[in-house]
């Protein structure tokens, strides 16, 4: 009994020399597969602490493993080291629940995402920094702003040819997003010639990453790249995260993972209509007979719950078989409800005021009459007017009949939307030129703010916009984006902003 207990420390103290600390032996994709020993890690706090020493104590992998399993193949070279092993053990047993729900989410767009990629000449591999950047989800929106599938700020999103507009954010939608994900993955690796390294430049920016290579020569791979470094530890955390949720990905059975028969975050199928008018997610939803959430899962990128207003042609992705219904839907209410009445001229007449006796437009005067917008009226002179028939107009929930004394800031503040959106949704050319009667047309809110209380702040004398944000705990920039305001703005005593809180 005692040669035996002999024998078991001298194991137990040859597994603690063996890996005490970082190992830099470069090894092959395959050389880190499920059915190898995984050091068991200490539990970690969701600020992962890189500093943290690897485990001094092994263990083998669950018996579900299958040492027989062929190994994966791996679109990209990473090298196995215990920081990809810390992020394998900590997902497969102390987030597994978790990962299991995140997995099951991307699995949903992954498809869709490796044949854009493969189209473009990436490694399909790389799709799994989805995975680690939004868990597969579209409307992920992290503190710093970046938001969709692929986290982009607006800047970047931009520079990739997303639109982000009060109606329209493209980083949420599959398609777009990852069609710029796959540029801007191609890019980073033009400079830095490694997927890894461009990797840590997509958390970290391209500037940062080069930056630190001209002030560390000795930087060849991300694994070279040390705590003591001017590197944030989420970047340092990032290539390990990524390149272990890619190894459990590709080895998800031997893990212990199950794969359900059907994803309840599946994709429908879907079709395309072409919208070429100001049109209501939900109306829509209502003709064809699905829950509104059908089409605003198909359709991410529409923020607002409507098509946007100054788009001539938007193609709108509804359940597959109902496109002949929408149609048909589209043409009934936007057939136009107008009819015409003849008026002489007599003395004080103009455009302007004949376009708000009989409900027009100055526009609609000018073209039925072949005349310029601000053509000289002759007193005598029959007119033929374009008049809106009000009693034929639709009043569902989106319109508002205008009554007497409203104006459009009173009717946005009504509504709790800008005055902004309603003179698009409307394709009002003269925001002053409303009058009783009148039907608007009023956008839903804005979905970013779903979530929050608002508050009508008036302005007091000395207030500043910054003052006003840290009185909220707000940004600046939210402010000013919600208010709909000039970034060079300046504010006054009596004005009202909308401040949208927790």
């Amino acid at each position: 009994m005692r040669s035996r207990a002999v024998i078991i420390v001298i194991i137990a103290l040859s597994a603690l020399c063996g890996c005490s600390h970082t190992s830099n032996n470069v090894g092959k994709p395959s050389d880190y597969l499920p059915g190898k020993s995984i050091p068991e890690t200490v539990v970690i706090t969701p600020q992962i602490d890189l500093s943290i020493e690897a485990p001094s104590v092994i263990k083998m992998p669950p018996d579900t493993l299958n040492e027989q399993s062929p190994p994966a193949v791996y679109g990209i070279d990473f090298e196995d080291n215990y920081k990809i092993q810390q992020w394998v053990t900590r997902l497969t047993r102390t987030n597994q629940k978790y990962f299991q729900e995140n997995l099951s989410r991307f699995d949903s767009v992954r498809p869709t995402m490796e044949e854009i990629f493969e189209e473009n000449g990436l490694p399909i591999d790389l799709v799994y920094l989805c995975l680690v950047e939004s868990a597969g989800k579209a409307n992920a929106v992290s503190s710093a702003g970046a938001t969709g599938y692929w986290q982009f700020m607006s800047g970047t999103a931009r520079r990739y040819g997303l639109r982000i507009n009060t109606w329209v954010d493209e980083r949420r939608d599959l398609e777009k997003s990852t069609l710029a994900a796959a540029r801007y993955l191609k890019h980073l690796h033009s400079i830095f010639d490694d997927w890894l390294l461009a990797s840590a430049a997509y958390n970290a920016g391209e500037g940062t990453i080069s930056r630190l290579m001209d002030r560390h020569p000795e930087i060849n791979t991300f694994w070279d790249i040390s705590d003591t470094m001017a590197i944030k530890r989420e970047t340092l955390a990032y290539v390990p995260k990524f390149t272990a949720s890619l190894i459990i990905g590709k080895n998800r059975e031997q893990f212990g993972l199950s794969i359900p028969d059907h994803n309840r975050y599946a994709e429908p199928s879907y079709e395309y209509v072409t919208i070429h008018t100001f049109t209501y997610l939900d109306e829509i939803a209502e003709v064809i007979g699905v829950p509104q959430n059908d089409l605003l899962r198909l359709n991410t990128e529409l923020i607002r719950g409507c098509t946007p207003p100054n788009s001539t042609e938007y193609a709108l992705k509804v359940p597959l078989g109902t496109a002949d219904k929408v149609k048909a839907y589209l043409l009934e209410i936007h057939e136009p409800h107008v009819e015409y009445v003849t008026h002489k001229i007599i003395s004080g007449d103009n455009l302007y005021s004949l376009a708000k006796k009989y409900s027009s437009s100055i526009k609609g005067i000018a073209q039925t009459n072949r005349m310029e917008a601000d053509a000289v009226l002759t007193i005598g002179r029959e007119l033929i007017i374009p008049r809106n028939t009000v009693s034929d107009k639709p009043r569902g929930k989106h319109t508002y009949v205008v009554a007497s004394g409203d104006t459009i800031k009173s009717i946005s503040l009504m509504y709790g939307v800008t005055v902004k959106d309603i003179i698009e949704v409307n394709n009002l050319e003269d925001p002053q030129m409303i009058y009783p009667d009148m039907v608007l047309n009023i956008p839903p809110k804005p979905a970013y703010v779903s979530d929050r209380r608002s508050t009508q702040y008036r302005v007091k004398k000395g207030d500043t916009l910054w003052a006003i944000s840290r009185q909220f705990e707000v940004s600046t920039h939210d402010v000013i984006r919600w208010n709909q305001l000039p970034s060079t703005a300046q504010i006054f005593p009596g004005d009202e902003l909308t401040i949208y809180h927790r």
